[in-house]
């Protein structure tokens, strides 16, 4: 009976997608398709103003604050609910990340071939929907259709919002 209980419990996790308003996300609002230009992730145990990503300086934290300051002009929250299980594949994978922030980096060359549906898997380089889209993948649960190499951000809006663990949709988090 106890087995059962632990089986049905669930954690949250969010995708936060912003808008940046720089010559590089510009570029990527345009061919990556009029939507939102940067990806990063958050998880239930986590402060809610804590987020993970990937920008030109390699792994990074975020806050709500951060992107407030560097002028996002729109957000939007995924609110995913997943079993314990792929929440502790999440965050087990996650954990290796923050363990080996100095080796991580971030990869514009891996953004290049994802705009040319060209998978590029470079160890310890990513972009930051590809990081996000591999922490999702981690979960053996949330099914993506395409190699996490090939996400940008407008992309998790059309499997997210069809996914059965979503919980909620917020807009204009930032």
């Amino acid at each position: 009976m106890v087995k059962q209980q632990a089986d049905t419990q669930t954690k949250t996790i969010r995708v936060l997608l912003t808008k940046y308003s720089d010559c590089i996300s510009s570029f990527l609002y345009y061919v990556g398709g009029r939507g939102y230009t940067h990806a990063s992730i958050s998880l239930e145990e986590e402060d809610d103003n804590c987020y993970y990503s990937f920008n030109y300086k390699g792994f990074c934290v975020e806050t709500i604050e951060k992107h407030r300051r560097r002028g996002v002009s729109k957000s939007m929250c995924y609110e995913l609910t997943v079993s314990l299980a792929a929440y502790e594949r999440i965050q087990k994978r996650l954990q290796f990340f923050k363990e080996h922030t100095e080796s991580l980096e971030y990869t514009r060359l891996g953004l290049f071939f994802c705009l040319l549906h060209i998978p590029l898997c470079w160890k310890n380089h990513y972009f930051c929907s590809q990081f996000v889209a591999d922490l999702l993948k981690s979960s053996d649960e949330i099914a993506l259709k395409k190699p996490a190499a090939l996400y940008l951000p407008n992309h998790f809006r059309l499997e997210l919002e069809k996914s059965p663990y979503l919980a909620q949709v917020r807009y204009h988090v930032v």
